[in-house]
């Protein structure tokens, strides 16, 4: 196959994998190849090949946001987790995009840096959550961002973006057009005591598994809010929709925005279980919800 295929030499290769072994929700078909770049550079030298070659691939982190089809028309898969390279200069961290976010917020309480101690809880990647600006607890990933480096596959250049070109919203960011690729992105963080830090975490922790079911695989948050004052979870709750089921995809009796597999489900399930809910809350309220997961097929 690389023989064939040209791919470029070096990069880790694994053949016929299980992406239900690598998504938090525990769901998913095979992929023919999957590839772990250990470098940037290879990183992007694979990338341009995929380009150059037409050659269709998804790329995700620790697919904690993702929902991958039970059978996978895409052969080829990219994972950006062994891209997990860190440097800490004074109170500023750079880090590249497979960088677990919970490592991330360990780090800086480490390095008696404050900050990002709020996103400890969340299971994704530094470059999954620049690209959704994923937040918890009064946090944003983007709250102490300096600027974010990109690979632009089209243009075949790197980009760095300061943070106010990012266009950073409400689950969004610029990244999200599929041209540009997140490498790596720092952080300014303020100075504070490490034990202090840390504390802050534990609290977090300890908040998060009251409301949230950590004892089931999920993918977070399904819903987007579409407004401030609109909160998924508690519409679906009125509607008495906890602890319904499709299959053996829940929706969760302790927080209502959240769908979890109950150990056998699949992602057929999961869709008509959110289509569900979808047509139940436009019917109620006449809002039409848009989902936080990404589908990949």
């Amino acid at each position: 196959m690389k023989k064939h295929l040209s791919i470029p030499i070096g990069i880790k290769t694994l053949e016929n994998t299980s992406l239900k072994e690598l998504s938090t929700f525990k769901i998913g078909g095979n992929v023919r190849f999957l590839f772990l770049p250990e470098k940037i550079s290879q990183f992007i030298e694979l990338i341009d090949y995929f380009d150059e070659n037409h050659i269709q691939f998804m790329l995700f982190g620790r697919a904690s946001n993702i929902l991958f089809a039970d059978e996978m028309s895409t052969s080829y898969a990219v994972s950006t987790l062994s891209l997990r390279k860190s440097a800490v200069h004074s109170n500023i961290v750079d880090v590249q995009a497979g960088y677990p976010l919970r490592n991330f917020c360990y780090l800086c309480a480490q390095e008696n840096l404050s900050g990002v101690q709020g996103l400890s809880g969340i299971p994704g990647t530094i470059g999954g959550a620049i690209y959704m600006n994923a937040g918890a607890y009064g946090f944003s990933i983007s709250d102490r961002l300096i600027d974010v480096s990109v690979y632009d596959f089209k243009k075949k250049k790197i980009t760095t973006y300061e943070k106010d070109s990012c266009h950073l919203a409400y689950r969004r960011s610029r990244f999200m057009d599929h041209t540009q690729i997140i490498l790596s992105a720092r952080f300014q963080l303020e100075f504070a005591n490490k034990e202090t830090v840390l504390n802050d975490m534990k609290e977090y922790d300890i908040e998060r598994s009251k409301k949230q079911p950590l004892d089931f695989p999920s993918a977070g948050s399904v819903f987007k809010k579409p407004t401030s004052d609109f909160h998924p979870a508690s519409e679906i709750d009125k509607l008495g929709l906890k602890g319904f089921c499709v299959g053996e995809a829940c929706i969760s009796s302790k927080h209502a925005g959240f769908i979890v597999n109950k150990g056998h489900a699949t992602a057929k399930d999961v869709k008509m279980l959110i289509e569900i809910i979808k047509e139940k809350i436009a019917q109620n309220t006449g809002v039409h919800l848009e989902t936080e997961i990404e589908f990949f097929e």
